[in-house]
C-alpha cells in the first residue's frame, strides 16, 4: 500500500525531525550546498513473512501507529536485535519520544508567550468538533490541572480519542463521518456532565523545513477547561438590553 503523504507528515512532525532513540537531527545540511537525510520511517510490525516482529492479517501496516522515525543506525539495530526490541518496547520508545517533543515545544512556546490574551470558542457540537480535527497534520492540546488518577485517565483518553478521530477522518466515507460526528456529540455531552468544556480552533500554519521548502499545514488546537475555571468567559446571548 505504501506510506501516505499525510502519514509521513504525521510521524515526522510528531518526532520533530529527530531519531526516537538517540535524538539526533535526521534532516540537515551536511555542507552549505548539500542536503543530508539519515531519517528512516521504520515499521514496528513488518508486513513481510520473515520480517522483524511480523504479525499476519493486519489490514494496513503503513499507518502512523505502526511507524517509528529512526536514524539509519538504529533502524538496522532494531531489526537485527528483535529479542531486545520487541513490539511493546518500540511502542514505548515511540510514545516517550513524541511526548518529549511535545513537552519541549510546549515549554518553548509558553516561555515566549506575550501577555496578550487569546480567546478560543467553546465547541458545542460533534459536527463542529469533527471539522476542527479532520485532516489536521498536528495538534496542540492543553487541559486544566487534574487532581487524581481517575481524572488523568479520563482527560488523557478524551484527548487521545480526538486525535484518533482526526487521523481516521481522512480515510472514511461521508456516511462514516456523519456517524463520527454523532459519536463526538456524545463525547461532548459526557465531558460536560463531568464538569468540563472543550474549546478549540483550526488554523493553517506555514511550516518551514531544513531544505528551505515551505508547506501549509492544518493545526488543530484543543483545550479542556473546568466549567468553574475563572478563564472561562460566559456570555448570555439571550439577555435583553
Amino acid at each position: 500500500m505504501g506510506i501516505s503523504s499525510k502519514t509521513r507528515k504525521n510521524i515526522w512532525s510528531k518526532s520533530a525531525n529527530r531519531c526516537s532513540i538517540c535524538k539526533i537531527e535526521l534532516f540537515s545540511k551536511k555542507t552549505d550546498r548539500d542536503e543530508f537525510n539519515i531519517g528512516e520511517e521504520c515499521h514496528i510490525i513488518s508486513s513481510k513473512l520473515d520480517g522483524p516482529r511480523h504479525k499476519p492479517n493486519i489490514d494496513n501496516y503503513d499507518i502512523s501507529d505502526n511507524l517509528i522515525l529512526l536514524c539509519r543506525n538504529h533502524h538496522k539495530e532494531i531489526d537485527e536485535l528483535t529479542d531486545t526490541y520487541s513490539e511493546e518496547l518500540l511502542r514505548y520508545i515511540k510514545l516517550s519520544h513524541e511526548n518529549w517533543v511535545k513537552n519541549t515545544l510546549d515549554k518553548s512556546i509558553n516561555k515566549g508567550k506575550s501577555n496578550k490574551p487569546r480567546f478560543l470558542a467553546r465547541i458545542t457540537s460533534g459536527k463542529e468538533l469533527l471539522n476542527i480535527v479532520s485532516d489536521s497534520y498536528g495538534y496542540r492540546t492543553d487541559y486544566d490541572e487534574v487532581e487524581n488518577e481517575e481524572d488523568a485517565k479520563y482527560i488523557g483518553g478524551v484527548l487521545q480519542d480526538l486525535t484518533d478521530y482526526g487521523d481516521l477522518s481522512g480515510m472514511v466515507e461521508v456516511y462514516d463521518k456523519v456517524q463520527m460526528g454523532l459519536q463526538l456529540n456524545e463525547l461532548l455531552k459526557d465531558l460536560e456532565q463531568k464538569g468540563y468544556y472543550l474549546f478549540g480552533e483550526k488554523n493553517i500554519e506555514k511550516m518551514k523545513f531544513k531544505n528551505g521548502e515551505t508547506d501549509n499545514w492544518s493545526i488543530a488546537t484543543l483545550v479542556i477547561k473546568k466549567k468553574d475555571n475563572e478563564e472561562v468567559i460566559k456570555i448570555n446571548l439571550d439577555k435583553k438590553k
